[in-house]
């Protein structure tokens, strides 16, 4: 009956206002995961676990017994709990897909379904279900209990670092706390990982910018605002210090080239939108930006000011080029290392 955020989701599950169905599904899979397990324990005690919490790969269900799962009286406990991980229904039939909606509009008190996705991809863009499965939502929402474990913006992911830092002992700053969320791509499990190292090497003490480049892992996807914008300003020893490092790391040109195009293509619509007289929340809606990842925007927006409006266009359609040699002349990761590399040379040779 009811679409909850996870905060909201929390809350219930401590004052026990329990659902017959769960849905759970997101990006930011640590949390979702974690919920899913919390939700496990509250309604099935480990001690009660063998006889009452029944458990389905929803890659292969095995729907008469998940029938039979969803008629059984709890036995020496509460509750029955049902979980059922990785069901996308586009890879449902019909007549299963039917089945599977009317065992769970049987469900009857005193047992919980809990849907989970963690490890299948749900979604046809960035930020929508594919259609089979948005009804599928719909249908679980009427009849049940909806999260969607949506990635946090920078500024909630920065506040939540801060916490968790400060539990341990230390200090961080707000503009650090979002630097580090903006490098784990505003990833929950990304940034657990993080924060005890960072806080297991500060002990009690202040993690400055400088402790956060020497420690934590960049991902190719948060490199995108930095090379993008090194590249239009002709930083060639930054550029291709950092091209190196993902090399090092082994990731593929064609990868390294996605994100770099990709954070140009945040340029053009921050650069286009200033020059239409219209903000930054006009782009994020206009486009459909996710919360994770409106920092680009942001940080596009106020930095493209001074960059001209012909070079970032000279400059995505160098990157298309090289994007299709790199496609259809493929000789291997050095060769197309090197295809990357005269690439954005050549973007950052230009006068425009």
């Amino acid at each position: 009956m009811s679409l909850l955020s996870p905060t909201t989701l929390g809350k219930e599950i401590r004052e026990n206002n329990i659902y017959c169905i769960y849905y759970f599904y997101g990006h930011d899979v640590a949390t979702l995961e974690a919920y899913t397990n919390k939700l496990v324990k509250r309604l099935c005690p480990v001690d009660a676990q063998a006889m009452n919490l029944h458990k389905f790969d929803g890659k292969k269900l095995d729907i008469p017994a998940l029938a039979d799962a969803a008629q059984a009286l709890p036995m020496f406990a509460d509750r029955v709990v049902i979980t059922i991980n990785d069901l996308n229904m586009d890879s449902v039939n019909k007549d299963d897909a039917d089945a599977i909606r009317k065992i769970l509009k049987s469900v009857q008190e005193g047992t919980t379904v809990i849907i989970y996705a963690t490890g299948t991809d749900l979604y046809k863009n960035k930020k929508n279900l594919t259609d089979k499965n948005k009804r599928f939502c719909d249908f679980c929402n009427k009849i049940g209990c909806v999260c969607d474990f949506a990635l946090k913006n920078t500024y909630e992911m920065g506040r939540s670092i801060a916490g968790e830092l400060s539990k341990l002992g230390c200090t961080i700053s707000r503009k650090n706390a979002e630097y580090l969320a903006e490098l784990c791509l505003c990833n929950t499990g990304y940034v657990k990982q993080e924060v005890k190292k960072l806080a297991d090497y500060t002990g009690c003490g202040e993690i400055t910018k400088e402790i956060i480049d020497l420690l934590c892992i960049k991902h190719v996807e948060s490199d995108g605002y930095s090379l993008a914008m090194n590249i239009v300003r002709s930083r060639a020893d930054l550029v291709f210090t950092r091209l190196d490092e993902l090399s090092q790391q082994n990731y593929e040109p064609f990868e390294i080239l996605g994100i770099i195009s990709f954070s140009i293509g945040d340029m053009l619509r921050a650069k286009l939108a200033r020059s239409s007289s219209l903000n930054i929340s006009d782009v994020v809606s206009d486009f459909d930006y996710p919360k994770n990842r409106e920092f680009a925007v942001k940080n596009m927006y106020n930095d493209c000011a001074n960059i001209s409006l012909n070079r970032i266009k000279s400059i995505l359609e160098i990157l298309s080029d090289t994007d299709l040699t790199l496609k259809t002349h493929s000789s291997g990761k050095s060769s197309d290392m090197l295809t990357l590399e005269q690439g954005i040379a050549r973007c950052m040779a230009l006068r425009n």
